[in-house]
């Protein structure tokens, strides 16, 4: 057995491993790979770096699920047909195809540690679940089943299965918006100028009553003069 087909056999039984284990098989490997004067080997063997709960989940789906997580994989390749297609009823047919598949597999995963992580983990688990349905090199990750952290999902995954989000009409729901984002900012300045004229007239007016009453006063204050000698 070669140096490259022992670091892959490592590899798997490394990822295949419970999380707990991880280190301590590691570094087994190290010890023996350096006993057997490999030390390349083991020095790939210690930089493995130990898998995420979420990631050490779904690496044991790819070996207890086998068979489901590549039906999960093949379903991808569907939904990215239809979605080419725009074929309306059968890319929601699929999506709901793969929520079904996805939750069934959150939840075997879920089983497999005994029900002792949290909420992020499920979420982590469905999201890396969803990347490999989502994008083929994600797929391929999941299959071999020695991913280190979870993945995922492209951007707009979702909305990406849906006919009413398909390219052509993304382009020109974004042209709407930008048309509607402009009109509002023409609304914004031509009622910000209207307001700067109300202003400047009612500057002027008040600018004109001011110096009305500073000249009532002023002939007040002479009057009084006149009348106090």
């Amino acid at each position: 057995m070669g140096a490259t087909t022992r670091f892959d056999a490592v590899s798997r039984e490394l990822y295949g491993a419970a999380p707990g284990e991880f280190v301590a098989l590691r570094e087994w490997h190290v010890g023996e790979a350096r006993r057997r004067g490999e030390p390349e080997l083991a020095d790939r063997i210690h930089r493995l770096r130990k898998p995420t709960t979420a990631a050490a989940l779904v690496n044991a789906l790819s070996r207890h699920q086998e068979a489901e997580v590549a039906a999960l994989v093949e379903l991808g390749e569907r939904l990215r047909g239809a979605h080419r297609d725009l074929a309306g009823g059968r890319l929601r047919d699929l999506t709901h195809e793969r929520n079904e598949r996805v939750g069934a597999l959150v939840e075997h995963a879920l089983r497999l540690a005994d029900g002792r992580v949290g909420e992020p983990v499920r979420r982590e688990i469905a999201a890396t679940l969803e990347a490999a349905v989502g994008d083929e090199e994600a797929a391929r990750a999941v299959i071999e089943g020695n991913l280190t952290t979870a993945l995922r999902p492209p951007d707009l995954f979702d909305a990406a299965w849906l006919p009413s989000r398909s390219a052509p009409a993304r382009r020109k729901s974004g042209q709407a918006a930008r048309r509607e984002a402009e009109r509002r900012a023409r609304a914004a300045r031509d009622e910000a100028r209207d307001a700067v004229r109300r202003a400047e007239r009612e500057e002027a007016e008040a600018r004109r009553r001011t110096e009305a009453a500073r000249a009532a006063l002023d002939e007040a204050e002479r009057d009084l003069s006149r009348l106090s000698r």
